[in-house]
């Protein structure tokens, strides 16, 4: 879905409007929390970070691993920035279309890799590639193609890429040059084949394959950290989280793009309503993979919040507010027994 046009006077109204508006959302979050709620609290106000200018319109914010940055892309999902984790340093990655679809960080926080776009004629060609998150410094991993009906992912998370393309999933050895292969060491990815989500180890082998409706179109599936557990979304349904042995299926209720916290436990995700040509509201909401400790993070009428993101450390929410183009964030905090393993 396209995100309207908005004029640069409008901007500036919508710009301190919003931010008035989400400073009162988030008062109202912090005193429907309390000091003895379980689960996650806001303990802050929000902070733009990064956005709001006319011609700087950004979305779909993604946390390093490492937590030093976030990297977002702009309207369309076109191009990619990044900027540190306080706002600083803010640059421009690429501006190539649908770079900002989908793409991944690699485990080290040095790298993105994505997949792009060529329009040549009527067709679109795609290509995998990786862009150095300091330089920009671009390489590119697979040839342009027609087919590439799935989004690249780091393999080994470090210097191997699975692509899935017409003659099956293949593993693209990157050439990059990495420090420490530590972190690639238990490494899996997902993806989806034949309509099952598969979880494959960084040589490619498949783990395990997840059907657990069948019929249903699979949307944004997620790997819980600890590689234990699936979130996903049901195209005209409800968010899930499973077992990645396919027991313990939990509906969750709306939502969209889900994204898991550290402890593998708790999420972050959005609920969006909409009337078939643009979105009418949005909010930000955090939940726990049983289902307990559903929360709404953002409640307010006429501000978008978007496609949050949490950071490594538990610490943060990232979200875009779509009628401003900006980035925020807002200090958060998880309750230690809510996310104990008795509770699991």
């Amino acid at each position: 879905m396209r995100a309207p046009v908005i004029s640069g006077a409008k901007l500036e109204n919508l710009r301190g409007r919003n931010m008035r508006r989400i400073l009162a959302a988030w008062l109202v979050a912090c005193l429907v929390a309390g000091p003895v709620e379980a689960g996650v609290r806001v303990i802050g106000q929000p902070r733009k970070l990064a956005g709001g200018e006319e011609g700087l319109r950004f979305m779909r914010p993604i946390w390093s691993p490492d937590g030093s940055m976030i990297a977002f892309t702009c309207e369309q999902y076109r191009g990619l920035w990044v900027a540190n984790a306080d706002g600083s340093g803010l640059h421009q990655l690429t501006d190539e279309p649908a770079a900002g679809f989908g793409f991944e960080w690699s485990a080290d926080s040095k790298a993105i890799l994505t997949r792009v776009a060529q329009y040549r004629g009527p067709l679109r060609y795609n290509a995998a590639k990786i862009f150095d998150a300091l330089t920009g410094e671009a390489v590119q991993v697979t040839e342009y193609r027609t087919r590439m009906p799935e989004l690249p992912h780091w393999s080994d998370g470090l210097r191997r890429i699975a692509v899935l393309g017409a003659g099956g999933l293949e593993i693209v050895d990157s050439g990059r040059k990495v420090e420490d292969v530590r972190k690639a060491v238990s490494h899996r990815f997902c993806y989806q084949r034949r309509g099952v989500m598969v979880i494959a180890r960084a040589d490619g082998q498949t783990e395990a394959t997840l059907d657990p409706l069948p019929g249903a179109r699979y949307l944004n599936e997620v790997l819980s950290p600890d590689g234990k557990r699936m979130v996903f979304e049901v195209l005209g349904g409800n968010l899930y989280s499973v077992n990645i042995d396919g027991t313990g299926l939990t509906d969750l209720g709306r939502g969209h793009r889900p994204q898991w916290a550290l402890d593998s436990y708790h999420l972050v995700y959005m609920v969006t309503e909409d009337d078939g040509h643009r979105f009418t509201a949005a909010d930000i909401y955090c939940i726990a993979a049983d289902g307990s400790d559903r929360k709404a993070i953002t409640t307010t009428a006429e501000v978008l919040e978007m496609n949050p993101s949490w950071s490594p450390d538990g610490r943060w929410i990232a979200f875009d507010v779509l009628d401003e183009g900006a980035i925020y964030v807002v200090p958060v905090e998880i309750d230690k027994n809510a996310a104990g393993e008795g509770r699991r």
